[in-house]
């Protein structure tokens, strides 16, 4: 790789375009969730099981976990521009899936629009470990986190107001976000150049070998499922869903409140400086957030409008955390571009290795042994991000 000095402010708009590309494709994968019901139509004459109703996120978080894997690879061999290039590549798929002659294809190719989605959030991490200041980190990744939650919030905030407007022909309102992507990869292609990303000082580098054998890398991805799983199906598989169940529930509503209150959150930990141990506030925050859903959920049929209140603390909580806990890896001693790909590309192919088990198991629930039992299957497994946190170490000394 070319040792190269770019300017900050090159790296810097770099970073910004890796950023919009990501949330067009949340807004992609997020906008195709809550049109399920107008895709499967297109494609099946009547109604499908859950199981089928979900194949699309499942396809997306398996094509993830496969994506986040190579990131690093491809990194190394073609270089930070070149990779991400073939990120945004992958990534316009969402374009060629909407017009698909039938379901499985239109599977195959979100399921490759998800590997370049997925490569793009990796590949933030070298131009955060290069051109972002220590200080500011933190704030950064409050950032990172929140291009889900904007792209979520973006169609929450459109599915309110034009709901009839999205859901007429649902091909157009994906292509729509797809032509965002793509404006995208022309900055890139115009703008991006490529950089170090390797550890100057020394002359061993990070290796898939030595990641693979990290125990930090196990504990902190089976946390990040737990908690993937308690956000990301609050904006993908539950508002359907309970909007199916309840007359009176609507989806749309608990797509704004959960991303709305995680957008409130990202503004108020833009400006505060978590100056405290990690671990702590991470179980507390933790175990608010898991109290708060849980509660949401089973309060669905009792009062719509209580859920909707819970729902939004819930997206207030996990967004008082997240930031917090994305970057832990960042606060480990010794990281540098090239290590820090690494360890995000394969703590994000294990996680959503994990959290696509987790979702499966829980459509299997859902369709053998109804809501409530799929609820209570859902707060167990989250669980199992407070007892991750307990076992990574403590970053707060190492941070100062």
């Amino acid at each position: 790789m070319k040792n190269k000095e770019i300017s900050t402010k090159t790296g810097l708009l770099m970073f910004f375009t890796l950023v919009v590309a990501y949330i067009t494709f949340a807004a992609s994968w997020v906008g195709g969730s809550n049109l399920g019901p107008e895709i499967t139509s297109t494609y099946f004459d009547g109604p499908v099981s859950p199981v089928i109703s979900q194949v699309v996120n499942y396809t997306i978080t398996i094509a993830r976990a496969l994506a986040n894997f190579l990131a690093a690879y491809f990194l190394i061999k073609l270089g930070a521009k070149k990779a991400s290039s073939l990120a945004f590549a992958l990534l316009l798929f969402s374009l060629v899936a909407v017009w698909m002659p039938n379901f499985w294809l239109y599977t195959g190719a979100r399921m490759i629009m998800a590997l370049g989605g997925s490569m793009i959030m990796v590949y933030m991490n070298p131009l955060v470990v290069r051109f972002i200041a220590p200080k500011h980190k933190l704030l950064v990744s409050s950032l990172i986190t929140a291009t889900y939650n904007i792209g979520a919030f973006i169609m929450a905030v459109a599915f309110l107001f034009f709901a009839d407007l999205m859901r007429a022909d649902w091909r157009i309102t994906l292509s729509l976000i797809g032509l965002v992507s793509a404006a995208m990869f022309l900055i890139w292609m115009l703008k991006a150049e490529d950089f170090e990303t390797s550890n100057a000082n020394t002359n061993q580098d990070y290796s898939y070998a030595m990641a693979i054998k990290d125990s930090f890398i196990w504990r902190f991805s089976a946390g990040f499922a737990a908690l993937l799983f308690l956000y990301v199906m609050t904006l993908t598989s539950l508002p359907a869903t309970l909007a199916g169940a309840h007359k009176d529930f609507n989806s749309g509503y608990m797509l704004l409140a959960v991303s709305g209150g995680g957008m409130i959150a990202t503004l108020l930990m833009t400006k505060l400086n978590i100056n405290r141990p990690r671990r702590p506030y991470l179980i507390l925050m933790g175990i608010l957030a898991i109290i708060v859903t849980t509660a949401g959920l089973f309060l669905a049929p009792i009062s719509s409008a209580l859920s909707y209140g819970l729902f939004f603390l819930s997206g207030f909580l996990v967004f008082l955390q997240y930031p917090v806990f994305l970057n832990l890896p960042h606060e480990l001693p010794d990281m540098y571009p090239q290590k820090a790909t690494l360890m995000f590309g394969i703590i994000w192919a294990l996680c959503y290795g994990f959290y696509t088990i987790l979702t499966f198991l829980w459509s299997m629930i859902l369709a053998n042994f109804g809501l409530a039992a799929a609820h209570i299957f859902w707060s167990v497994m989250c669980c199992f991000y407070i007892l991750a946190v307990i076992s990574l170490p403590e970053t707060y000394k190492q941070s100062k």
